[in-house]
């Protein structure tokens, strides 16, 4: 009995080794399987990378705005043999990698390839050849992950939400070699989705702007909406290559500076502040001044451009030849503190503030202790000194002037959207606060608008509208020959509004070192008018 029980014992042992043996056995060959099925995992190529798109206040994308096509290449004969005879027909050079064993991309322009082994795909780039608004938009790190300036940089967060990736995959062999007669699968994570930041530039008015400030060396253009303060279009120039950064670094004429932004002498812009804070000060419209040439302040004499003199002028008059003499006289009248009141009141010396990181600069007005100097005086009165503002301030200032006396808040971003299509949110927009009567701003629109049919404005005239606006040549008292008087660097200025009966926009135009407002900038303000004007009909 003890002795079967043994054998019985002996022969479950048996078994149940032989059952752990065939488990292992099992296990060894199916993780030899999951090796082989994971060489087989395949290959992942990027394609395209998208992130969240910058729009204008209609929606229309600002960015990946052209297309291109591209090839996925397998490295194999055929795939080679295609793209040679595609180059040479095009009358292109192109140097393949023959020694290489996995897929890669190349740029294609255009047109498409078609062969066994290529995969061509047209794509967007984040940005453009021309690209609309470049200083404003701004551009991404070198791994083109974040965004370093601008919009890019500001809402980079909100914009990372909407990443999306376009791969292909392939499928490899245990050793981990292409299949080939596998066709690669095409994988879209959250892919071109249509979330993003709107902006309140009009694409339409930023390229009209773009295209007028062409052959324009350095300068800048604001386009405004004198109602709201929005910002239609802004130039600076030179702009930088979002896509070739480096070659932008190299340029003398600091490309990256957004000039748009930038504070600078303004000149005889400043005026229609003087003649607005004499107006509501009581000062005449009509009182008439005889300009002899030049002025004496207390032994400091200021020249009129005019050497010999306008002889008597008005308000009107005075703003139609520019007279420095006049506003001179009139800004020792008022008074420096009340010019300078109504400045800080339309936003002169206040930076706009756009974002955390994306701002103007403040420009600067004569201290209070500058203005016990009467000669400081006679020179805020005609825009010099240390008087300095941006071409947004400047905007700002013909909004208030157009729009009936409200000062108006410079807005940028307009909201928000998920979809391309609606915004869930919309930005803070500011509401206009009244700073000089309505009766004021007559008395400045009927100057401006008869200054641009007959006087130094006459260049400015728009073929389509009507307009109302003022040139300036604003010295800086920058010499390119030191101790050559003839050398000073002028800035030429126009600032102006269109229509004349029912403003709709201000447009301030700067060309630094254009030396005449009348000449080099109301020409490019006339160019701008029109092309607003035909861009909405």
């Amino acid at each position: 009995m003890g002795k079967r029980a043994v054998e019985i014992y002996v022969v479950l042992i048996l078994f149940f080794t032989g059952i752990l043996c065939r488990l292992y056995l099992l296990t060894m060959t199916n993780d030899a399987l999951a090796s082989a099925a994971h060489g087989q995992s395949g290959y992942l190529l990027e394609v395209d990378h998208t992130r969240g798109i910058i729009y204008d206040c209609h929606l229309k994308p600002l960015v990946g705005t052209e297309k291109q096509v591209v090839a996925a290449v397998q490295p194999v004969p055929e795939a080679y043999a295609a793209l040679t005879d595609f180059f040479r027909k095009n009358g292109w050079e192109i140097e393949l990698d023959l020694e290489a064993d996995k897929p890669f991309l190349l740029p294609l322009q255009q047109d498409a390839v078609y062969s066994k082994g290529i995969e061509t795909f047209e794509i967007s780039p984040r940005y453009g050849k021309n690209q609309l608004a470049p200083h404003i938009i701004g551009y991404l790190d070198p791994e083109k992950e974040n965004g370093t300036a601008g919009i890019e940089l500001a809402y980079n967060d909100l914009l990372k939400q909407y990443d999306g990736d376009l791969r292909l995959r392939y499928t490899l062999d245990a050793a981990g070699q292409m299949m080939q007669a596998v066709q690669p699968e095409i994988i879209q994570d959250n892919y071109r989705s249509k979330g993003g930041v709107a902006l309140t530039i009009d694409a339409n008015m930023q390229r009209v702007v773009q295209d007028a400030m062409q052959g324009v060396e350095k300068g800048a253009a604001v386009v405004m909406n004198v109602n709201t303060g929005d910002i239609k279009a802004s130039v600076s120039m030179p702009a930088y290559d979002p896509n070739d950064l480096a070659a932008s670094l190299k340029d003398p004429d600091s490309p990256f500076v957004n000039r748009a932004f930038s504070q600078y002498n303004v000149g005889s812009t400043f005026k229609l502040v003087t003649a607005a804070a004499a107006l509501e000060a009581g000062y005449g419209r009509f009182v008439p001044y005889t300009c002899e040439g030049y002025i004496d302040v207390e032994g400091q004499v200021f020249y009129c451009h005019w050497r010999n003199g306008h002889g008597e002028l008005d308000l009107e008059r005075a703003i139609a030849v520019s007279c420095n003499p006049y506003f001179i006289q009139m800004g020792l009248d008022v008074g420096g503190e009340r010019i300078v009141s109504l400045a800080r009141q339309i936003g002169f010396t206040r930076a706009a503030q756009f974002t955390d990181e994306l701002r103007s600069q403040s420009g600067t007005l004569p201290s209070e202790t500058e203005l016990k100097n009467p000669a400081a005086v006679a020179n805020l009165a005609f825009g010099q000194g240390s008087l300095t503002a941006t071409p947004i301030q400047i905007a700002q200032m013909l909004s208030t002037v157009a729009n009936g006396g409200y000062a108006v808040t410079p807005r940028l971003v307009e909201g928000f959207t998920d979809d391309g299509q609606s915004m869930y949110e919309h930005t803070i927009a500011y509401a206009p606060v009244q700073v000089i009567s309505k009766s004021t701003s007559d008395i400045l629109r009927a100057a401006l608008v008869n200054n641009v049919e007959n006087g130094s404005g006459k260049n400015a005239k728009p073929i389509y509208s009507t307009a109302g606006g003022k040139t300036a040549s604003a010295q800086t008292g920058i010499y390119e020959t030191p101790g050559d008087e003839d050398s000073e660097i002028v800035h030429a200025w126009f600032a102006g509004y269109f229509p004349a009966d029912v403003p709709k926009y201000a447009i301030a135009v700067l060309v630094e070192g254009g030396e005449s407002g009348g000449d080099i900038a109301a020409p490019i303000f006339q160019k701008i008018a029109d092309g607003i004007y035909l861009s909405e009909l």
